[in-house]
């Protein structure tokens, strides 16, 4: 069984609301499509299995929190599947931190109006980095969390250049 995605015009339910208002004005330029999924088969080797799915395309993101006395400042980090995110220099000098962590789950589900296991850089809030590995770049189309369980966004990666909170890092992930 294949993953049957659709434009996010004619899918946008299967998004939340931040999600869709920061994709609607790329739609145009970039194919940028969404599909339902069990979400018991959401991730890594259950969706390749289950789905079809090429693990070269699937990206997993995640969100830390860098801090420096009292400030705080938030990001999300895209890795390919499989790899995991280097936590040293390559997030705190883009975050300015001394010490970098796992942002807390409610926190970011409350801030960012997505589900746990499906956060998507896309849509986050103007404020945090969306920091990407070089890696993903290499791949034309990549699959990942559409901001709720049920939902996956295949995405050309070049998007990711168009964001101006992102930034493109070498070694961000590691084995």
């Amino acid at each position: 069984m294949n993953l049957e995605f659709r434009t996010i015009h004619e899918n946008d339910e299967l998004l939340p609301a931040s999600v869709c208002a920061f994709l609607m004005p790329y739609a145009d330029r970039f194919d940028i499509q969404t599909a339902e999924i069990d979400p018991a088969f959401a991730d890594g080797a259950n969706m390749h299995e289950q789905y079809g799915v090429a693990y070269e395309e699937e990206l997993n993101c995640l969100v830390v929190e860098g801090s420096r006395n009292e400030t705080k400042k938030y990001a999300a980090l895209v890795v390919p599947y499989g790899k995991r995110a280097n936590m040293n220099a390559k997030v705190r000098n883009p975050l300015d931190a001394k010490k970098v962590s796992f942002a807390d789950l409610h926190y970011v589900t409350e801030r960012t109006g997505m589900e746990y296991g499906s956060i998507t850089p896309v849509g986050l809030p103007e404020d945090w980095l969306v920091l990407i590995d070089a890696e993903v770049m290499k791949q034309e189309n990549v699959i990942i969390g559409g901001g709720l369980a049920k939902s996956k966004l295949r995405l050309p990666s070049a998007l990711f250049q168009e964001m101006a909170n992102a930034r493109i890092i070498e070694g961000l992930a590691k084995e």
